[in-house]
């Protein structure tokens, strides 16, 4: 009797698109192809093991269940069953021939293998770690966008209309010479121009605020200044490279050029030091080697010491009065006014008044004549045994005259005179006392003492000069037996006469000041570090910091060309070229770095930190290799863990089913692929860094062996149960399982991308391409391997031991096990109903009690399916998953600089000294000067400035802003007006045209002068009739705009110095021009100007929360200005590296709805069912909080490497949730009997998947960089732990709860349902209804046909007919 009766013809006949859609998917497969234990299998998963034939079931009425998603699994199915096929039947010819596919595809990893010898590694951070695209990415590439656009004619509005108003009413612009000043040294937070040393204590609890400290720091700045590198012939220091501003303009006369000869010789290098706060910070300026201008420049201009001149014994300002009564030097007078320079650093106190050179002029000059006197009284009344015997110090000779005092003497006075001058001299005798030769570079000072040297030409010497001579010779001695012994000067000196030691911390209060006190303010924030205070004063501090500036590669180049002193014979200056002078800037920051790395300071306890823009780059280069070894060793556990897996012994020996040998040769090829894919990645022009190298090779290794357990846990029993086309059959019921979970691993690092960070870009990509790579070969190659390893089986030969043969599991015959019935027909109705109680006849596996699958039958499954084991898990989830919300909602932001370099070198002990110590940093406000008009618009800018400066994080000295170069111009320009204000009172000037006046003998000062000349041009005209004496340059604080670029002409010309301090940066730069008293004319206009910046000092930025406080604090005023028409954006470090914690959360949420997205659509598409994608992403979900929550509460911050793993965890989560829920949603039966298939079908592939990821991440604890350790081992391990847990334990809780219902269910209500009968069957049965094929059954006769899509026809026909009969009986 028929339980369910067929449909007759013509009815519910199917429409023409499913008619389409059966005729090609179904009737590929015939029952009859398969064993009878293949048959049982199907039985029990029937959409598992063939799609087809599940559908075949529900067109003859037998099932109903999810056309739709059995139309796509019977596509995917069909599809790899022939890839199966076709690999098992050329298994062999595939690897030997060329013209085939797979050797083809190991000719294309070969090409892509190529691809290695180009890698990249980069270790610029500012490439690796800065976003790219959107705002910061556009105002980091502003300047160069606007200099194609001024080099291409494409500037914007502002400008070109302005320009083209002025081409048609103005008279043609002036031609000038285009002056190009030193380029200033860019700050990146990472070296750059500015190379840094911190110091820190030597022993816990030091206060560096005291002498020793100062000392060793003012120690070090001359040692580095002496550093040195020999290349192109030549020796560099680093006076040949640092940054040097420009000298100040004189006035043609007899003294410029020697005042500008000397002002280029003893300008110094730039340097931001603590130890500025006292005399001792001139000793590293220099110059090196001392300038000596001889005797007779020193009695011509008496302000400038005897001897050696440097910035020790050096007093500009004296010099500058002395000349400047004597000689016309311009305005220099008044640069040196409003510059501050005053005695430079002669009028500082000195951190040792016992220093022999501390200057009479020091506030705590130690006065060693008067205390040489009243030693020896002291000394003279001991008895001779106990007298204290003082060196002799050997006064040097008279150096002859250097070739820099020949050539000031000679522009002074003429050759000719100078000559006749020298015959007429006489040599003068010398009383020194010989007693040994003196050195001849030894610096000798004579600071304003009243007495002559003893080789001087007085005839006589009085008895003050001869007691100098004796302070002379044994002064130094005593200053350094005072030293030695300060617990003994009590003895001959007074309370009042002891030497005064200056108060550390109150001296450096507020910070220090540069040569230029008005204009080098060094914040104390910028060079003392763990400050601690008393009412205001420092008592305490830990670290020292100094900077200093080295010039641009082409601003060093320009130097060296055109040094006229030829300093450097050695050189082929025809042949030297800017490529040479970043050669030589390179080596002199290495070895600076080097030196100080291995500092003798260092040796117990590192106390010396040096920075330099190499430093860090070199340490990347370095740690950012592969490690061999530690992948060698990694890949070795991953092939003995996959060997004993697989590892199956008969006797002393493998068995012939022992997989070991593919276990190798999987690893192997994963391997291959994993290299290949990395060349690949390199075709692309994918740069590696750090993380690609230290994680990648890991973590695709670990997560593309995960499959390759699935296929041969399957293939273990495909072996037993198939005895024809085993690999087709293979691929057609796990392929889909992998393609699954590979494709969503692969979209989950693909999404990664939406995070703007490179370096994790590049990480992502390249992840994504080996996942890629590794699925190809896991469909490819990989199964053709199985094909070789399955003709071993077949022969019965033992596993890595072909010569041998073993006893086989079954007949090598028979595809069957003999425990599982060789009959090919099907039984009837009875012995299908009792087939759910003849188990024992199915393919087991030996599976002990101590193996997995012993502990999952014995123990695991029979706990799932208790009622309080499921209650345990399911509270125990829920808990999780409220600690991971509050770990998530505790989490902070932060990534520091030093968390990506490796914790035990010196670049990673410089960052963390500076992050401990150092919460300052530089900013700049930038104005996009494209599209504003700065000279209308003045007010507007200086609010802009003011409301920026208001911010908390701005540092203000006295609660002032730091001038910036518009108010330095303001300033100058109201100097200019008060000078010329008061020449014009005198009548100096011819008010028609400008020219200077003679009054009683006296000409216009120079600033007046200047002022007339700019007060008489505006734009490109020149006219001062009307205008001077009627006009001022500056009105109520603003600049007259009508002259403004006259003015900017002239300040950066005149006043070049101060334009450098400003730091402004101007582009285009102003053109040049020098005043001619001779030619009245026009001070051409510079071009309006596109960029311009006002430097802010900022401190308190001690952690990431309080950067990315102050980017939203500063960003709102920015933006609200440029809303108002003032068009800006804010630059620096803090902004170039934190600026995407903006938008991280964003980011990171975007990118996990993105990869959620995408997994819910592929499961959707291949399963076609969206509760059960809905189960999976909830699981994901699930574990994506408890990882998020495990890194808030153990520390782990939030920043762009933790948000990759974060979205990491999303893709590798369906890893360990996609197979369950397939096997699940595949089986028949009883929620229990479900249960049990799927974890009986995964639970082993999946752990084995697992312990596989966790060692292939497992190596990264061995990385030199803690961020790999931190942010990648410990969050893929606990990322793994839930993995497993949540796919193995909470997500089979919730399938026997809320699980989906089974894919195909049989229409009589039983847990089984058999096989369709054969197609010949099918299509007598439908001939019998006197219809054709239809829906979709083949007519099989013609076995061509049948060949064409990889299907063999079997061989027992008469096993056929019998199955016809007993379904014919059946039915």
């Amino acid at each position: 009797m028929k339980v369910h009766s067929e449909r007759p013809p013509g009815a519910d006949r199917p429409g023409a698109l499913r008619r389409f859609v059966e005729n090609r998917l179904i009737g590929n497969f015939d029952s009859e192809d398969f064993s009878d234990a293949w048959k049982k299998k199907f039985s029990h998963a029937p959409t598992w093991c063939d799609a087809d034939m599940s559908l075949q079931q529900i067109n003859r009425g037998k099932a109903v269940g999810n056309r739709v998603a059995l139309y796509s699994r019977a596509f995917f199915q069909l599809w790899l069953y022939r890839i199966g096929c076709f690999v098992q039947k050329y298994v062999f010819p595939l690897i030997c021939s060329p013209n085939l596919t797979i050797f083809s595809s190991m000719i294309l990893y070969c090409l892509c293998l190529g691809g290695l010898q180009h890698v990249v590694i980069e270790t610029d951070l500012v490439k690796l770690w800065v976003s790219e695209g959107g705002r910061l990415n556009e105002e980091m590439e502003y300047l160069g966008h606007v200099k194609h656009a001024r080099e291409t004619g494409q500037l914007t509005h502002v400008h070109k209309i302005k320009r083209e108003v002025e081409k048609a009413t103005k008279p043609p612009p002036v031609k000038a010479e285009v002056r190009r000043g030193p380029e200033l040294p860019k700050e990146n937070g990472l070296g750059g121009g500015f190379q840094v040393v911190i110091q820190t204590p030597s022993f816990d609890g030091e206060n560096v605020l005291s002498k020793e400290a100062l000392q060793k720091h003012t120690k070090l700045m001359q040692e580095i200044a002496s550093y040195e590198v020999h290349m192109f012939n030549e020796t560099w220091t680093l006076s040949d490279i640092c940054f040097k501003p420009p000298g100040p303009s004189f006035n043609s006369g007899p003294l410029a050029g020697i005042m500008s000869k000397l002002l280029d010789k003893i300008i110094p290098c730039i340097w931001i030091t603590p130890v500025d706060c006292y005399w001792d910070g001139a000793k590293a300026l220099g110059p090196n080697p001392p300038l000596n201008l001889g005797p007779e420049v020193s009695s011509f201009i008496s302000s400038l010491p005897p001897g050696n001149v440097t910035w020790k014994n050096l007093n500009p300002t004296s010099v500058i009065k002395e000349v400047g009564a004597l000689f016309d030097l311009g305005p220099i007078g008044n640069f040196f006014e409003r510059a501050g320079i005053d005695g430079a650093y002669l009028d500082r106190p000195c951190i040792d008044p016992l220093e022999e050179e501390c200057p009479k002029s020091a506030p705590n000059y130690f006065d060693r004549c008067a205390a040489l006197t009243k030693f020896n009284e002291w000394n003279l009344g001991k008895p001779m045994s106990e007298q204290i015997a003082l060196d002799r110090k050997i006064l040097p000779k008279d150096e002859e005259k250097s070739d820099v005092a020949e050539s000031i003497l000679n522009d002074i006075f003429g050759k000719k005179r100078r000559k006749r001058q020298a015959e007429g001299e006489e040599k003068p005798e010398t009383t020194t006392k010989k007693s040994g030769d003196s050195k001849k570079d030894e610096d000798y000072y004579a600071y304003d003492d009243d007495y002559a040297l003893p080789n001087a030409t007085d005839a006589g010497k009085t008895e003050k000069e001869a007691k100098n001579v004796v302070c002379l010779e044994y002064g130094a001695s005593l200053l350094k037996w005072m030293q030695e012994n300060p617990t003994r000067l009590g003895e001959f000196l007074t309370k009042e006469e002891m030497p005064q030691y200056p108060n550390y911390g109150d001296v450096m209060t507020g910070g220090c000041k540069g040569f230029g006190k008005k204009i080098m303010e060094w914040p104390e924030d910028l060079i003392i570090g763990g400050i601690e205070r008393e009412n205001g004063k420092l008592v305490s501090a830990e670290a020292l910091q100094s900077v200093f500036l080295v010039s641009g590669p082409y601003d060093v180049f320009l130097r060296i060309k055109n040094d006229k002193t030829d300093s450097h014979p050695g050189l082929n200056r025809h042949n030297f070229a800017p490529w040479m002078a970043g050669e030589i800037i390179t080596s002199w920051q290495r070895n600076f770095t080097r030196k100080l790395y291995t500092h003798e300071s260092n040796a117990e306890r590192r106390v010396f930190h040096p920075l330099a823009s190499t430093s860090i780059a070199d340490m990347l280069e370095e740690f950012s290799q592969f490690n061999y070894m530690i992948i060698v060793i990694g890949y070795i556990l991953m092939v003995i863990y996959a060997a004993f897996t697989q590892g199956r012994f008969q006797g002393w020996w493998l068995a012939i089913q022992s997989n070991v040998a593919l276990a190798i040769t999987g690893v192997i090829l994963v391997t291959f692929s994993s290299i290949c894919g990395l060349g690949f990645a390199t075709h692309l022009g994918i740069n590696f860094n750090a993380a690609t190298t230290q994680v990648v090779p890991f973590l695709s290794l670990g997560l593309g062996i995960d499959d390759m357990f699935l296929l041969l846990h399957n293939y273990d029993e495909i072996i037993n149960i198939c005895n024809k086309n085993e690999i087709g059959i293979l691929l057609k019921e796990t392929g889909m399982s992998v393609m699954l979970t590979s494709t969503n691993n692969i979209l989950a690092f693909i999404s990664g991308y939406v995070l703007p960070i490179p370096a994790l870009r590049s990480f992502c990509s390249q992840t994504a391409i080996l996942l890629l790579f590794n699925l190809l070969f896991l469909m490819f190659i990989f199964p053709a391997m199985i094909g070789i390893d399955l003709r071993r089986q077949r022969k019965g030969k033992r596993d890595l031991a072909y010569c041998s043969r073993g006893t086989p599991q079954m007949p090598a015959s028979q595809s069957v096990p003999s425990n599982v019935s060789n009959m090919t027909q099907m039984s009837s109705r009875a012995e299908l109903a009792g087939y759910g109680a003849k188990q024992a006849e199915e393919f087991r596996r030996h599976e002990p009690w101590y193996t997995v699958g012993g502990f999952l039958n014995n123990i695991y499954i029979p706990a799932l399916k208790n009622n309080v084991c499921k209650a345990i898990i399911l509270i125990g989830t829920a808990t999780a998953v409220v600690f991971g919300l509050y770990g998530m909602y505790t989490s902070t932001l932060g990534l520091e600089l030093a968390d990506v370099l490796p914790e035990h070198t010196p670049p990673a002990a410089f960052l963390r000294a500076r992050e401990k110590y150092f919460s300052f940093y530089p900013m700049f406000a930038v104005l996009r000067g494209s599209e504003i008009d700065i000279p209308n618009q003045q007010g507007l800018i200086e609010e802009y400035r003011q409301q920026l400066g208001s911010s908390k994080f701005m540092i203000k000295a006295d609660g002032n802003l730091q001038p910036y170069w518009m108010s330095m111009l303001k300033v100058w320009l109201e100097s200019l007006d008060k000078a010329l204000e008061k020449d014009l009172a005198a009548g100096k000037f011819d008010l028609t045209n400008g020219n200077p006046i003679k009054v009683n003998g006296e000409k216009p000062t120079p600033e007046s002068m200047i002022a007339a000349r700019l007060v008489c041009s505006f734009g490109n005209n020149y006219n001062c009739d009307g205008r001077l004496g009627k006009m001022k340059m500056v009105v109520n604080g603003i600049i007259n705009p009508e002259g403004f670029y006259n003015y900017l002409t002239g300040w950066f010309n005149v006043d070049n110095m101060m334009y450098y301090v400003s730091q402004a940066s101007f582009y285009p730069t102003p053109p040049g021009w020098e005043y001619n008293e001779k030619t009245a004319k026009v001070v051409p206009p510079a071009e309006p100007l596109l960029y311009s910046q006002i430097p802010f000092y900022q401190n308190d930025l001690v952690d990431t929360p309080a950067i990315v406080k102050m980017i939203e604090e500063i960003r709102a005023t920015c933006e609200e200005y440029t809303e108002r028409g003032l068009s800006n954006y804010p630059s620096g470090i803090a902004f170039t590296f934190w600026e995407q914690y903006l938008s991280l959360r964003f980011n990171l949420f975007m990118a996990i709805v993105i990869i959620a997205a995408a997994v819910f659509t592929v499961i959707s598409i291949l399963m076609f069912n969206p509760w059960a994608a809905t189960l999976i992403m909830c699981i994901v979900i699930i574990t994506t909080i408890e990882l998020g929550g495990f890194m808030g509460l153990m520390g782990i911050k939030m920043n762009p490497i933790s948000a990759v793993t974060l979205i990491c965890a999303v893709g590798i989560g369906v890893e360990f949730t996609a197979h369950v829920e397939l096997a699940f949603l595949t089986a028949l039966g009883t929620i229990d009997q479900r249960l049990e298939s799927c974890l009986q079908h995964m639970f082993v592939p999946v752990y084995h998947g697992a312990i596989s990821t966790f060692l292939g991440v497992v190596m990264l604890v061995f990385s030199e960089f803690d961020f790999v350790v931190t942010y990648f081992f410990y969050t893929m391990t606990v990322l793994v732990a839930l993995g497993v847990f949540n796919g193995l334990c909470v997500l089979p809780v919730i399938l026997t709860l809320v699980g989906p219902e089974p894919e195909l269910t049989p229409t009589s209500g039983d847990c089984v349902l058999p096989p369709p009968p054969p197609l010949r069957q099918q299509n007598a049965e439908k001939d019998g209804y006197g219809g054709g094929v239809e829906g979709g059954l083949r007519n099989r006769n013609d076995e061509t046909h049948a060949e064409k899509n990889g299907l063999n026809l079997s061989t027992e026909r008469k096993a056929v007919k019998m199955a016809a009969a007993a379904y014919a009986a059946y039915e």
